[in-house]
């Protein structure tokens, strides 16, 4: 049985005429872009993105803050290995892909520009795409940018995607941290520190104490991780990223059995390669006096 391959130079329509002795038939053909990506104009969080004559995202504007853009979701349509290229960046801004499931939680590693192949997560239906800001203190951007997911593990040459009217909105990376529980609760003496949960994921400590609250074991959290590299957003905190009075410190039990790790505390909040395993995170006040301060908690995967 003989076979014939076709290979489409560009996307577009076409037909191919087959000819076997007198009879002649016209098969239409549809020739697909190699860019599996689907966008579209998408504003949210500092950014607008708009579609060039030409296929790519013009992306402006100052994010809001670290982490935080624009993503489009859609059905994903392949399977297999698919690598993520952009040949025309733009810096401070990152392209991923996430795999999700039917109820749109992700599955396994995103895939990132610039990283190996990935192989397509069993039970994938959806791909979120995803422009975010890398920059601790975000800055301006007003730039083109050409990014292409495609099948196998060898990145070609940008191709505009099918689809560029796919509307999006604003994303950020999802917050890994894990609730505390057991809300409200009196830290310290005379009279002690409230510490309440006025929104979800924040907390706020207000109240007095003449002696240290000394809070290491009130204010614990856990979440399992994969192992991935991730980082722990503490810019915003009161008293900054480097204090031993007011944060976070964390540590994992990895579940290859391997002893106990500190992974995250003041003036190492990350990036971070983590094993698999079980994230210990503890708040601690560590304040004399009066005390009305908030904090959020922010634990991104990054990779």
């Amino acid at each position: 049985m003989s076979k014939m391959n076709i290979t489409g130079v560009k996307p577009g329509s076409t037909s191919l005429e087959l000819t076997a002795g007198k009879v002649t038939k016209t098969v239409p053909i549809t020739v697909l872009s190699r860019n599996l990506l689907s966008y579209g104009p998408a504003e949210g969080n500092g950014l607008t993105a708009t579609v060039n004559s030409d296929g790519s995202l013009h992306v402006k504007g100052t994010s809001t803050k670290q982490w935080a853009g624009l993503a489009w979701k859609f059905p994903c349509p392949v399977q297999g290995t698919v690598i993520l290229r952009s040949p025309t960046p733009i810096p401070g801004l990152t392209g991923s892909v996430k795999f999700l499931d039917a109820k749109g939680q992700p599955l396994g590693n995103q895939v990132v520009s610039g990283s190996n192949a990935m192989a397509v997560p069993a039970g994938t239906v959806n791909l979120r795409f995803e422009i975010l800001c890398t920059e601790a203190t975000p800055t301006a951007k007003d730039g083109d940018l050409r990014i292409q997911l495609e099948s196998g593990d060898t990145g070609h040459e940008w191709m505009r995607p099918d689809n560029t009217s796919l509307r999006g909105g604003g994303g950020e990376l999802a917050n890994l941290y894990s609730h505390v529980t057991g809300l409200p609760k009196t830290l310290g003496t005379d009279p002690g520190v409230m510490v309440t949960e006025p929104s979800p994921g924040t907390y706020r400590f207000k109240g007095s104490t003449k002696t240290e609250v000394s809070s290491w074991a009130n204010l614990i959290s856990k979440v399992h991780l994969e192992a991935g590299t991730y980082t722990m957003e503490g810019t915003d905190w009161p008293l900054g990223s480097t204090s031993w009075l007011f944060g976070v410190q964390a540590t994992l039990i990895p579940d290859d059995g391997s002893g106990r790790i500190d992974v995250f505390r003041p003036s190492h909040y990350g990036p971070e390669p983590v094993k698999a395993g079980l994230l210990e995170c503890q708040i601690f006040i560590n304040t004399t006096g009066e005390v009305d301060m908030t904090l959020t908690p922010r634990l991104y995967k990054i990779d």
